[in-house]
């Protein structure tokens, strides 16, 4: 398999089912460029290249064509000629009203030679510096802005009367959300929501009775989620945590989210490497089963579509008990479950073979039952492929996903050693070892190299390397280091110690590992310091290392980059573990 045979696969988003069938979008990679069409009934009715968000109302199909500068959202009867609607910087989501189209977007902002901030939260991941800001508007002929600020509107649902949304609006620094009824007249917004937490989607039914997904934890990026009813004080728990934690590198762009309808709400929850559909009334029902990973899904009128993934197939479309394949040429290898002291998978092609050991980041996330491009990209190129959820990985319950806090790179670090020599006598594997991951993957294999030189090579990602520096650099770096170290102040003497004995750049001296380090020029997540620091440490000292840059690329470089600088990635990875694993 070449790399750009890897990424010729076509992905499935937005589904939304309606009276007249099932919209899906289908998304694919053509002349180094991302494309997407709508498609009814298993139909394409959209041939611009780059519509998204169907919605059929009032005889009308609506939906968004998107470009790197704007978003117009267009409507179009049946036949006739498409119609523009309205433009913006950016369309997030739009919903029906009796007064007319509700809309979350960002308005269209020429950026200046200067930029103030008073705020610490001042740019995102894949937004860069806030020039502008999520907003709510109302379009009725003419658009008006209802509700905006320096803090972003996140979501919104409706009834065709009452409207509620979330927002970032009382702690937008950490990224914590409330829930906000909106008085459309006057832009008036009543807080529904008490405590502090964190808000992924929001629904209502025909009612107006709401429900949401997230938790009221506060600072914790490793609670479990709980769909919650905030005005009736319920709050259910849908397998080990609500929603969808389990990974893939699919550029699908999948965004959760949860249908509140009569009395039930449908949501995903996950338990382990599996994510299914469940229903919440009185009770919890889970409606889906098998190895996958459910990824998303549409209910309407007791109806049910839904498109997941296995490690075989990138994506399934299922709808009125048939299957639909858009890839139907594609079937990559099974993995065999490891299941010792931690949950672990692994794609053995020949026990003489080399293998590499991947490492999910977060630590917050799971690998699991989704297709992974690159985990079939290298076995079909001769790796033996292993991958597991350590100390920290979320879809084992709270205190599991808790358990690296304070701790990173110590518990979860012995039980993917122990995984690595499991697996390596489970089946009599005689080949080189390499090791990678990205974000927290990236962290652990920069850590795990000054720890131990059992891997013949290795290769980081969008990494971490000096948690100091990163709490000044990071989008969220200065809470979520400190948070995740147990320290409550970053910047004090004792905080500062526990930070860089916690970082790999600390103990870079011991370093022998042959190590590719791979970034994206405009990460803000995991910012390009960090890698510069590691590079220029590990040259100084000898050790065989490259660089790689990629110019405009952020912290998704891996999974929705660049199409030409992920198949560039891709050749680059394979060329450094052929170099260094197979001689």
């Amino acid at each position: 398999m070449t790399p750009e045979e890897a990424y010729s696969i076509r992905l499935i988003s937005d589904v939304k089912l309606n009276e007249i069938g099932l919209f899906h979008v289908e998304t694919w990679i053509e002349n180094e460029k991302y494309k997407s069409a709508i498609y009814l009934n298993k139909q394409r009715i959209t041939f611009g290249g780059n519509e998204s968000s169907p919605y059929y109302y009032d005889g009308f199909l609506y939906y968004v064509k998107g470009s790197r500068r704007e978003a117009k959202l267009i409507r179009q009867r049946p036949y006739g000629e498409p119609e523009e609607i309205l433009s913006l910087g950016k369309i997030h989501k739009y919903v029906f009203h009796k007064n007319g189209i509700l809309i979350i977007g960002e308005e269209k902002v020429k950026p200046s030679t200067y930029f103030v901030s008073d705020k610490l939260k001042y740019r995102f991941d894949g937004k860069g510096l806030f020039w502008t800001r999520q907003s709510l508007f109302l379009y009725n002929k003419e658009l008006r802005k209802i509700i905006s600020g320096n803090f972003d509107v996140t979501d919104i649902a409706t009834n065709g009367n009452r409207i509620i949304i979330s927002a970032t609006r009382e702690n937008d620094d950490y990224g914590l959300a409330d829930i906000y009824e909106v008085d459309i007249n006057t832009g008036e917004l009543t807080r529904i929501t008490q405590g502090e937490g964190n808000i992924t989607a929001i629904a209502m039914n025909r009612d107006g009775k709401i429900a949401y997904l997230g938790h009221r934890k506060g600072k914790t990026p490793w609670a479990v989620r709980e769909i919650i009813f905030p005005e009736e004080g319920k709050s259910f728990l849908c397998g080990n945590t609500c929603g969808n934690t389990v990974l893939s590198d699919l550029f699908d762009g999948v965004k959760e989210k949860i249908v509140y309808e009569g009395d039930q709400v449908i949501t995903l929850g996950q338990v382990g490497g599996e994510s299914h559909i469940y229903s919440v009334s009185d009770k919890v029902t889970k409606l889906t089963e098998g190895k996958l990973a459910v990824r998303g899904f549409d209910f309407k009128d007791g109806k049910l579509a839904y498109f997941y993934s296995t490690p075989e197939k990138p994506v399934i479309l299922f709808y009125n008990g048939e299957a639909y394949d858009p890839n139907p040429n594609v079937k990559g290898l099974s993995p065999i479950e490891v299941k010792g002291e931690i949950e672990g998978w692994a794609l053995i092609t020949n026990p003489s073979n080399p293998t590499i050991l991947f490492i999910h980041g977060g630590p917050h996330m799971a690998y699991g039952y989704a297709y992974f491009i690159e985990f079939q990209f290298f076995a079909s190129n001769g790796y033996n492929i292993i991958y597991a959820n350590p100390s920290g990985s979320q879809g084992y319950g709270e205190e599991f996903a808790k358990a690296c806090v304070g701790d990173w790179g110590g518990r979860d670090m012995k039980e993917l050693i122990n995984f690595v020599n499991e697996v390596k006598k489970k089946f009599n594997l005689t080949g080189k070892f390499g090791v990678t991951g990205g974000s927290y993957g990236g962290y652990m294999t920069n850590w795990i190299i000054t720890q131990t030189d059992i891997f013949s090579a290795a290769i980081s990602e969008r990494s971490i390397s000096n948690l100091v520096s990163m709490c000044g650099t990071s989008d969220i770096g200065f809470w979520f280091n400190a948070i995740e170290a147990g320290i409550d102040d970053p910047w004090s003497k004792d905080g500062i110690e526990k930070l860089m004995k916690m970082s790999p750049i600390y103990y870079v001296k011991n370093v022998k590992t042959p190590t590719m380090l791979i970034h994206g020029e405009v990460d803000y997540r995991c910012p390009i310091e960090q890698v510069e620091q590691f590079f220029i440490a590990l040259k100084m000292n000898n050790i065989p290392t490259e660089l790689v840059r990629y110019q405009g690329d952020g912290h998704e470089h891996a999974r929705k980059g660049n199409p030409k600088n992920m198949i560039d990635r891709l050749k680059r990875k394979l060329g450094w573990f052929d170099k260094y694993l197979k001689s």
